[in-house]
């Protein structure tokens, strides 16, 4: 029994590990291609990630958001619904937090962890909001296409079903 209860620790542990480690601050925002999104870097570990890559060949649902924002958290468990709902191989969620925190990493990886957040999350600033034409409210959402074109913006809170017939309009279904 304690061997289970040991096990059952480590596990729990790991998974809270993994889902902090998913917050980088935004490291390099690029120019943008004509036609196309605006795309970044950011630093996991010692590697450097960009968005294209990362997202290569899948539907992006970008949400800029902050943990201050009493709509952001609303929909998030919406959000994280999406997850169920779209293969892994189709389809990523990746937040942008805009923060007010003097420390917003530790303040987005402990909001994560409360709230059983488990996809890539971006510290953002304003050359990353400037990016995306001028972030003025959270929560303010990007649907984009496979080939980094945007389907739709989504400016406010939105529902699970809002924000899965946009998915599903990006992906062609």
């Amino acid at each position: 029994m304690q061997k289970a209860a040991l096990a059952l620790s480590v596990f729990c542990l790991t998974a809270i590990v993994a889902i902090a480690q998913n917050v980088a601050p935004v490291q390099s925002v690029m120019p943008k291609a004509a036609g196309k999104v605006a795309d970044f870097t950011w630093k996991d570990g010692d590697k450097t990630v960009t968005l294209s890559e990362f997202a290569k060949n899948k539907v992006i649902l970008l949400n800029f958001w902050g943990t201050w924002c009493p709509p952001c958290r609303k929909e998030l468990p919406d959000i994280i619904a999406l997850q169920k709902e779209f293969p892994e191989t189709e389809f990523v969620i990746i937040g942008i937090a805009i923060e007010r925190a003097q420390d917003p990493v530790t303040t987005v990886k402990n909001f994560m962890k409360k709230n059983n957040m488990d996809y890539q999350m971006i510290i953002g600033n304003q050359e990353i909001a400037d990016a995306y034409g001028g972030i003025t409210s959270v929560p303010t959402t990007f649907i984009i296409r496979k080939d980094f074109t945007l389907s739709e913006q989504l400016i406010g809170m939105r529902s699970k079903a809002d924000f899965e017939a946009a998915v599903r309009k990006a992906m062609g279904k």
